[in-house]
C-alpha cells in the first residue's frame, strides 16, 4: 500500500481519531500512518499514549474484545510507536506523504520478529504488558 496523496492519509487519521475507521481499513499501513502522525506532533510518551488510547477506542467501536489471542497488544504497540517515532525524528523535514510511504515500505509486519521470538512476542504477557526483546543479536 502506498498513498497517492496527503488527503488519503489525513482521512485515515481523522477516521481513526473519531473511532469510525472501518475494520477492513485498519491494516498494517494504517497503523503506521497514525503512529507517524502522532510522532510528528508529539513527544514519544504522548505519541504512544495517543496510539494506545486510539486503538482501544477503535477496538471498542468494532466490538473487538482483548483476549489471549486477539485485540490490543501492548508490546506490539510500543515496538511500532518506537520504530516509527525514531524514523520520523531521523527524517525531519521530509514531506508527510514521502515519510508515510517510506515507513510503510521499510517496516513490514515481520519487523518485530527481528528482536523477538514468536513465543515471547505472541505470549499473553507481551499482549498485556510491554516485554523487552529476547533476541540478543538485535535490540530495539
Amino acid at each position: 500500500m502506498r498513498y497517492k496523496n496527503e488527503s488519503e492519509m489525513l482521512e485515515v487519521i481523522e477516521l481513526f481519531e473519531s473511532a469510525t475507521l472501518p475494520h477492513d481499513r485498519w491494516r498494517h499501513g494504517e497503523h503506521l500512518t497514525v503512529a507517524m502522525h502522532y510522532a510528528m506532533h508529539n513527544n514519544f510518551d504522548e505519541a504512544l499514549n495517543k496510539m494506545r488510547s486510539g486503538i482501544l477506542k477503535l477496538n471498542d467501536f468494532h466490538g473487538v474484545v482483548t483476549a489471549n489471542e486477539r485485540g490490543y497488544h501492548e508490546t506490539l504497540t510500543v515496538i511500532w510507536a518506537r520504530a516509527v517515532f525514531d524514523f520520523v525524528k531521523a527524517n525531519q523535514g521530509k514531506p508527510m506523504l514521502e515519510t508515510a510511504n517510506e515507513i510503510i515500505e521499510k517496516f513490514d509486519k515481520d519487523y518485530p520478529l527481528r528482536f523477538y521470538s514468536r513465543e515471547v512476542l505472541f505470549s499473553v504477557e507481551a499482549r498485556n504488558n510491554f516485554i523487552e526483546a529476547d533476541r540478543s543479536e538485535s535490540k530495539l
